[in-house]
């Protein structure tokens, strides 16, 4: 199994490093998208302040957070759906179903290499931030907010697997997908406080399993705030997982065997 993936993030690696043009334009965007909030940061000086005083932080390290954690959500919600659409697309899904080990493992390894460059790209937002705009971080608790990571992504996964499930039904993207990423941009604090929101807003705000891994990351690298001061958040998180995963694995379960039934694995 060790050896099927690092075959599988090696063969991602090999295919994403050939695209050189690509992998500058992406760290350019990187830079850019921090200058746009840093400068939108000195704009706005101390008038959004009275919203971050729980932060003690100005905007551009509040923004910081939502831009460098978010790749996190968008992979855990939607790598495997990816996966599925790209073995439809190249009509190797139905011999990825034919290997002797099973489909929910092979699809899963083949989006590791998603996580491992996420982890690059934050590192590289995060170290970015220190060295050019002299961000101040906790970097002592940066293992508090890998493991929050680690709990958003269980906490998301769920979904990636209903996703992925309608994909492998319908050879279509999941409309799950593209609402979850607007909503989560919306209401999750990705670049403005939940605060700042309606209250009938802000509740639904507390249905995102997205809105407490920036809260619980923002603590902990701008406040220091150790896994017992994060406890609130963390048992939300695990709650969504107790509670998504199951409903995920299930629903990926009847997919397949609804394709099988229908004799669709082989068609696009």
């Amino acid at each position: 199994m060790l050896h099927q993936t690092l075959a599988f993030i090696r063969r991602d690696f090999q295919t994403q490093s050939s695209y050189r043009l690509d992998f500058i334009m992406q760290l350019i965007g990187m830079i850019v998208s921090m200058s746009i909030f840093y400068f939108i940061s000195r704009i706005l000086g101390t008038a959004v302040n009275p919203y971050l005083l729980r932060y003690n932080t100005d905007y551009f390290h509040f923004a910081l957070m939502g831009i460098a954690f978010y790749p996190f959500i968008t992979i855990s919600s939607n790598s495997l759906a990816e996966s599925v659409h790209e073995y439809q697309y190249s009509g190797t899904l139905e011999v990825l179903f034919l290997s002797p080990t099973p489909i929910f493992p092979l699809l899963v390894m083949s989006t590791l290499w998603r996580y491992c460059w996420a982890v690059a790209e934050t590192m590289f937002y995060l170290l970015t931030a220190l060295f050019v705009f002299g961000t101040t971080l906790d970097w002592q608790n940066i293992f508090t907010a890998m493991f929050i990571v680690v709990l958003t992504i269980f906490a998301n996964v769920g979904l990636g697997l209903i996703n992925a499930s309608f994909s492998l039904v319908t050879k279509r993207t999941s409309p799950l997908a593209r609402l979850l990423g607007l909503v989560t941009n919306l209401l999750a604090g990705v670049y403005f406080p939940i605060e700042v929101l309606p209250n009938w807003l802000r509740f639904c705000s507390y249905l995102l399993p997205a809105t407490y891994s920036f809260e619980a990351l923002r603590r902990a690298m701008l406040q220091g705030a150790s896994l017992t001061e994060l406890r609130s958040p963390i048992l939300a998180l695990l709650a969504f997982t107790v509670i998504l995963l199951p409903i995920g694995l299930i629903s990926f379960k009847y997919a397949i065997r609804w394709a099988k039934i229908d004799g669709s694995l082989s068609q696009y």
